[in-house]
């Protein structure tokens, strides 16, 4: 009876202790399968490495600033900010008053010297009327065309007959000094005959004179007769050399003077020719800054930063006005890369982004592609800090996923670039065998 009893309870103790041997065996086994399920999947399975970034969304291609080449008074505003423009819709109007103005009166100029030019060339080429340019032939008929061109002929025709008398008056001198010249010369021609006849009696008289057949006092008379024909014609030789002189003084002179005027004409003439290539410079600057009286978009899209509020208000050269921002071109991620990330980030690189301006729980990471990587590193202006910049777009099926959520222009972005793959392991030891590699090659 009492054999009976042990051997029940023993049995049971038995299996107590098998149960719990079984218990512990299979919980090792578990922990043992587990920490090699780890192992190897922290050995083999995949893992995302790759290079975070933060930026914001851009415009492809920026926004378009607004400028107005030479300022002026603004005179209409015709968009505001926020409007939506289409390409080549007239955004300002510049009043036109003061450029008109401007305009015409160098064009007036432009008319008077192009006549007087016309009419120092007739001068200078002597030609007997003036040949006007097509300019002002084709508008001859507009009053003021008309007055310049009989000015300048009034002047040409005066200036013409001023220099034709006065070389009129030095020819009538040259004749009149060649006349007399004449007269003297044969007046000296006639005084070299009566010295020569004199010259034949002198020569008889004084042998007669020598025999005492001729009183004494008659020979005198006839040599102070030879004597005084002698000085007349001393002086007509005077007469002569200083008539012949006053003649070439007088041809010097008429060819001084028309020296002088050809000098006169072609320095007024090279003076009216800067003053007409000046003019037209300014005249077509002046007809620039009439085509750009309306101030126009130049791409479609949205208007930001307008600057120009006061209707009659003046703008600066060069100023600008507003900014366009395109509406027919894609958004883009800008973002900065680290310096000493770079060599990680190369163009074709698959990122994900995160538009943090929207519902985080509800909004998915998208898929986009890195486009553009700077090709030198910049420094923050405030931070002073270097980064390159980069540039991603967003894929075709990255914006469906985001359900019709739409992209505004400055929207903070976070990213991250995907630059490949490795294994937990070696993310956990990476860092370790990186430090011993170091030690190992330090002398």
């Amino acid at each position: 009876m009492s054999n009976q009893s042990v051997i029940p309870g023993d049995i049971d103790a038995l299996s107590r202790q098998f149960d719990e041997g079984r218990h512990l065996r299979l919980g090792g086994w578990l922990v043992l399968l587990g920490f090699g399920g780890f192992l190897l999947w922290g050995l083999l399975a995949p893992l995302d490495k790759g290079v975070p970034v933060s930026g914001s969304v851009v415009v492809a291609g920026n926004r378009k600033a607004v400028q107005h080449p030479s300022g002026g008074v603004v005179s209409q505003i015709q968009v505001h900010e926020g409007d939506r423009v289409r390409a080549g819709q007239v955004l300002l109007l510049m009043d036109t008053v003061d450029s008109r103005t401007q305009r015409d009166a160098l064009r007036s100029q432009q008319l008077s010297n192009a006549a007087q030019r016309a009419r120092l060339q007739a001068e200078r080429d002597g030609l007997q009327a003036i040949v006007f340019p097509a300019l002002l032939q084709a508008r001859r008929e507009e009053p003021e065309v008309m007055s310049l061109m009989l000015l300048q002929q009034q002047l040409f025709t005066s200036r013409r007959a001023a220099l034709q008398s006065e070389l009129a008056a030095i020819a009538e001198s040259i004749a009149g000094s060649q006349a007399m010249l004449e007269g003297i010369r044969q007046s000296y021609a006639s005084k070299q005959r009566q010295k020569a006849m004199l010259q034949e009696q002198l020569g008889g008289m004084r042998k007669l004179a020598a025999q005492g057949y001729v009183a004494r006092n008659r020979l005198l008379d006839l040599e102070g007769q030879y004597a005084q024909i002698d000085g007349q014609a001393s002086e007509d030789t005077g007469n002569i050399g200083r008539l012949g002189r006053q003649i070439l003084e007088l041809k010097l002179r008429a060819i001084q003077r028309r020296e002088e005027y050809q000098k006169e004409v072609s320095s007024q003439l090279a003076e009216v020719r800067m003053k007409l290539d000046e003019l037209d410079n300014r005249l077509a600057k002046a007809e620039a800054d009439l085509g750009h009286t309306q101030v126009k978009a130049p791409v479609a899209g949205t208007v930001v930063g307008l600057s120009v509020f006061t209707e009659g208000g003046v703008i600066g050269a060069g100023q600008q006005l507003m900014e366009i921002v395109p509406s027919d071109r894609g958004l883009q991620v800008e973002a900065r890369i680290p310096v000493e990330l770079i060599d990680k980030v190369q163009v074709g690189l698959p990122v994900e982004l995160l538009f943090s301006a929207f519902n985080q729980s509800t909004t998915p990471r998208v898929e986009g592609e890195v486009t553009l990587v700077g090709a030198d590193r910049l420094t923050d202006e405030k931070s002073g800090a270097p980064y390159y910049s980069m540039r991603a777009k967003v894929s075709e099926a990255g914006l469906q996923r985001l359900n019709g959520l739409e992209i505004r222009p400055g929207m903070p972005v976070e990213g991250f670039i995907r630059t490949g793959e490795r294994s937990m392991m070696n993310y956990l030891f990476k860092p370790l065998t990186d430090r011993l590699h170091l030690a190992l090659t330090e002398e």
